[in-house]
């Protein structure tokens, strides 16, 4: 994966943006209870999230009152966002965040959902510091798909390394990763230590949508269609003779810090 040009990677999923819309899992209510709780926010508070996609975690904080702005570089997947949404309080600007000029000091919120991996650092750290207002909050999110123990599930796992297109993770790599975000964020020298908070739950799905769902991902996009359609046919093949059920377990984790308000430029 090293050999990868990560920019190109986080803009193939805009090839698959309506699958991508209909695939990709949502994110739990108790998540977005405690980040409103945590950022204290009221009808009128002004949030900025990066890397939108079509507005997957964008649709949950809608109907509250808020203005929200979606910084999305995929311009299809922003075009689904504009119609899903076009009659709530959100607008979609479609363009990488380290290259949007926006206000400073004007949000109460930054989020990310699946996205701010793709951000370099330290850029995106100190440019999210510099667009919160005093006291701020940004909060980073993402569903920790982990490797469940079941026979389906070891060879689904397998199968999907050896194309090189999905990767489970153990409870030990979870935490490892989880480690790994919290001291980058504190030791940003942009955000306090953040507060973590992390939510257990489970999706049930046949061949065909979790099939589906790999195909929103960047590496079975990049595949040559006869790769794709030689995983699709050994994955509907495990599922199927397994039940034609696979039960996918996540993490779902949250990370919520403080900006310390001396971002630099």
């Amino acid at each position: 994966m090293e050999n990868k040009d990560w920019h190109k990677e986080s803009e193939r999923f805009n090839e698959a943006a309506a699958i991508y819309d209909l695939y990709r899992p949502s994110y739990p209510a108790a998540l977005i209870d405690q980040i409103i709780e945590a950022a204290t926010l009221t009808a009128g508070s002004d949030i900025l999230e990066i890397g939108a996609g079509s507005g997957k975690a964008s649709e949950l904080f809608l109907d509250r009152g808020y203005r929200l702005l979606c910084i999305e570089p995929g311009p299809q997947l922003a075009e689904l966002g504009r119609q899903k949404h076009k009659e709530k309080r959100v607008r979609f600007d479609v363009v990488r965040f380290e290259h949007w000029d926006g206000p400073e000091c004007d949000f109460d919120l930054i989020f990310s959902a699946q996205a701010f991996h793709w951000v370099p650092q330290p850029e995106g750290y100190n440019k999210c510091g510099h667009l919160l207002k005093a006291g701020g909050k940004l909060a980073l999110f993402w569903n920790f798909y982990q490797q469940g123990d079941s026979g389906l599930e070891q060879e689904i796992a397998a199968v999907c390394a050896e194309y090189e297109v999905f990767w489970f993770n153990t409870i030990d790599e979870i935490e490892r990763r989880v480690e790994m975000t919290a001291a980058e964020l504190g030791d940003s020298g942009v955000f306090k230590a953040p507060e973590i908070y992390c939510y257990p739950w489970s999706s049930r799905d046949n061949a065909e949508s979790f099939i589906n769902f790999l195909r929103t991902s960047n590496g079975f996009i990049g595949l040559p269609e006869v790769k794709q359609q030689e995983l699709g046919s050994r994955l509907h093949a495990l599922i199927s003779s397994n039940g034609g059920v696979l039960q996918r377990n996540y993490i779902c984790t949250l990370f919520i810090a403080e900006a310390l308000g001396t971002s630099p430029l």
